[in-house]
């Protein structure tokens, strides 16, 4: 039984201070999906009240896991960005207390590079905190839409951010999440946001038990390792930033989290795209294993020359223009809606589909029948369609009916679900489909139709199924549930940094960890346990075949006998990744390509070598294997590792398994069925936010999307 992950946390695209707060890293091979901060693009708020904490609210650029964020004006005029706090959370007193230690922390700091505070009220009814509106992108839109930055800009963002961190730490704080998605770009120059899980020396970290504080790829190695986070950690995370910024690319590369988190323990970071001999070899030691090796920030704030930084005057034309759009954008709608006319109004799905004429709105949880798109769609031309192209089903959804890549695929139907859904659990006729803010649904697979829902209050590691119980967790508790009706069976208590991913097997239920955890299916009792190597923790995964559970981590791969938690062989393998089992044959993507490992005793067949870097995803069935490596999706034969077919398909790929010759993918930007044999497109799906890795059973493709719930997608060409 082979266990997809949930997409990555990514933080929120929003151009806001609060892309999101209290985040956790994820886990890879979790039945379910991952949390994920959401933040759409801007939309006019039209209901419930039109204020809030006295500002008027003139626009929601985006919501998260502790409420929505708005464009909003004080008094005088003047913009800012306005979390607002979920009203499920306002009646929490422990949410309520990590909400007052955000603002508390957030008003510490001052200085020209950080988006400052400019009033709070943690105690209110529906608690708030205001902060200064920058309308730019973040870094990590800026690169996506105009590419890395030329060496100069560099070495002044360099200067900004580091002037800003200085104000960080001068507060008596670490931040801990410093990353692309938490650098706006204004027009006078960068800001630093977010202090959702920032530090203070005189207070105890924020996160929970077994979490890594942070993003992977931009985590200090001494982090990674269990230490504490100081400001050397910073530092690291700012090469890393820059790193990205100089190149377009992660210097430790994408891929699962648990890989990207690994990399900075075992390799060295790729620096090769970095043209300015000064700024790489500042890079280098900021991304030292060593947080004594790492420079001092003064060192970054000497990188730029006189002048060089002065407000936004090193910014590229090219972002300049897309920096001044959008600060007439937000100056129109506050003008428009001063005037009490309606502002503009992108669609998205934050808003719903809107009713076309003689034709009803789908209720909550059903979809109607699915329109075909009847003219091809650009993401300018869909936000300027409004909500006529809502109501056709394109508001977020931006499909390519004719385009030349791939036409549309046909929907079955759609689950409509608040924020992100993750990825289902797809079993016999019933679909169970999961997000963080609507819990979990059972749905008819044929139709769609929803047979009950139960919130899961934050536990979303899971759901698998065995025999007729569904397990998830949270992280702290196991919970079994009734799969025909949602009730509960039994819950348990976990122990030590276990119960994120889960694997269900005969009598069994397996919590990957360290040490891996077998748990009996009746009460949630503890059968065995399995420590790999616990003088050095790493991420450990499973994969369960047979009468045999799989256990790799960063070292290599362990056979343990699932019914008794004995070691049957151990074959060394670097930075083993991902697993797919054939018949006869374990596949292992590492570090240089893929092996082949005999199941029954760990003997290395075989070795594909097939990337310079590391093979990410592998899929496998009958004799074509699928690997995901190089930025590229490749079908090899899976018996003599020759290439058949190499596509580009996006970044930050999630492979299905594959299922009827066909193989779903998705990506940063769209979801593809693809013929496993040939790599010919049958259709693809472009999108505008977040997906979970699909799911292809019985030639439907079923994937949850952040803006338009689960959809059920026909795996065949369009007729």
């Amino acid at each position: 039984m082979r266990q997809r992950r949930r997409t990555p946390p990514t933080g929120g695209r929003g151009r806001h201070p609060f892309p999101g707060s209290a985040r956790r890293t994820d886990c890879p091979r979790s039945g379910a999906g991952g949390r994920r901060q959401g933040a759409g693009r801007a939309a006019t708020y039209r209901s419930g009240s039109s204020s809030a904490g006295g500002y008027r609210l003139l626009a929601r650029l985006g919501q998260g896991g502790m409420g929505r964020v708005y464009l909003a004006e004080d008094r005088r005029g003047e913009l800012v960005a306005l979390k607002v706090v979920h009203p499920a959370h306002a009646h929490d007193p422990e949410f309520r207390r990590r909400f007052a230690r955000e603002v508390r922390l957030a008003a510490r700091v001052h200085g020209s590079g950080v988006a400052s505070v400019t009033g709070a009220d943690s105690d209110a009814t529906t608690p708030w905190l205001a902060a200064e509106f920058v309308p730019g992108p973040t870094l990590g839109e800026a690169i996506a839409q105009h590419g890395e930055l030329p060496a100069e800009a560099c070495r002044a963002l360099a200067e900004q951010l580091a002037a800003a961190l200085t104000a960080v730490h001068a507060a008596g704080l670490v931040h801990r999440d410093l990353k692309p998605s938490n650098v706006i770009l204004g027009a006078d120059g960068a800001r630093l946001i977010d202090f959702g899980i920032a530090l203070a020396a005189d207070e105890s970290a924020i996160t929970r038990t077994g979490q890594t504080p942070g993003t992977p790829g931009y985590i200090a190695p001494e982090v990674l390792l269990g230490g504490a986070a100081g400001p050397a950690a910073d530092v690291f995370a700012l090469g890393a930033l820059l790193a990205f910024a100089a190149q377009g690319r992660h210097p430790y590369g994408t891929g699962p989290a648990a890989a990207v988190m690994a990399r900075p323990l075992a390799t060295d970071p790729d620096l090769s795209g970095i043209t300015d001999a000064t700024l790489a070899a500042l890079l280098r030691r900021a991304l030292s294993r060593e947080p004594a090796h790492r420079p001092a920030l003064a060192e970054f704030v000497a990188l730029a020359g006189p002048g060089t930084a002065d407000g936004g005057s090193w910014i590229p034309p090219t972002l300049l223009d897309d920096i001044g759009r959008r600060t007439h954008e937000a100056t129109t709608r506050a003008r428009t809606r001063r005037a009490g006319a309606p502002g503009p109004h992108p669609p998205t799905a934050a808003d719903g589909p809107a009713s076309s004429p003689g034709r009803p709105s789908a209720a909550p949880g059903t979809t109607a029948a699915p329109l075909r798109p009847r003219r091809q769609f650009t993401r300018r031309g869909a936000l300027g369609l409004g909500a006529a192209a809502a109501a056709a089903g394109t508001a977020a959804w931006l499909i390519d009916g004719n385009s030349p890549s791939g036409p549309a695929p046909e929907i079955l139907w759609r689950h409509v679900m608040e924020g992100l859904a993750f990825t289902p659990l797809v079993a016999r006729d019933t679909v169970y489909a999961i997000s963080e803010e609507d819990g979990l649904a059972a749905l008819d697979a044929r139709t769609g139709d929803k047979r009950w829902r139960r919130s899961l209050n934050d536990a979303v590691y899971g759901p698998v199924l065995e025999n007729d119980t569904l397990f998830h967790s949270d992280g702290k508790r196991l919970t079994a549930l009734d799969s025909r009706s949602g009730d509960t069976r039994w819950s348990v208590a976990l122990t030590g940094d276990s119960g994120y991913p889960v694997i269900s097997g005969p009598g069994l239920v397996y919590l990957p960890g360290e040490p891996v955890h077998a748990l009996d299916t009746a009460d949630g009792s503890t059968r065995w346990s399995y420590g790999r190597d616990p003088s050095q923790p790493d991420m450990v995964n499973c994969l369960l075949s047979g009468d045999a559970l799989f256990v790799y981590s960063g070292t290599g791969v362990d056979r343990v006998d699932a019914a008794t938690g004995e070691r049957a062989w151990r074959t060394e393998v670097e930075a083993p990744q991902d697993l797919a089992m054939s018949e006869d044959t374990l596949y292992v993507s590492h570090f240089g390509g893929v092996s082949l490992l005999d199941p029954a005793d760990g003997t290395l067949r075989k070795t594909f070598a097939r990337s310079k870097s590391l093979v990410f995803d592998v899929a496998v069935a009958g004799r074509t294997l699928c690997i995901d490596a190089d930025d590229r999706v490749r079908g090899l034969d899976a018996i003599t590792g020759r290439e058949r077919w190499s596509a580009d398909l996006g970044e930050h790929v999630d492979l299905s398994q594959l299922g009827g010759g066909a193989l779903a993918i998705s990506s940063d930007t769209m979801v593809c069925v693809v013929d496993s044999g040939t790599g010919a497109v049958r259709w693809r799906m472009h999108d505008s936010g977040s997906t979970s890795t699909p799911v292809i059973v019985d030639g439907v493709v079923y994937v949850g999307t952040e803006r338009r719930g689960l959809l059920a997608l026909s795996a065949a060409a369009p007729a």
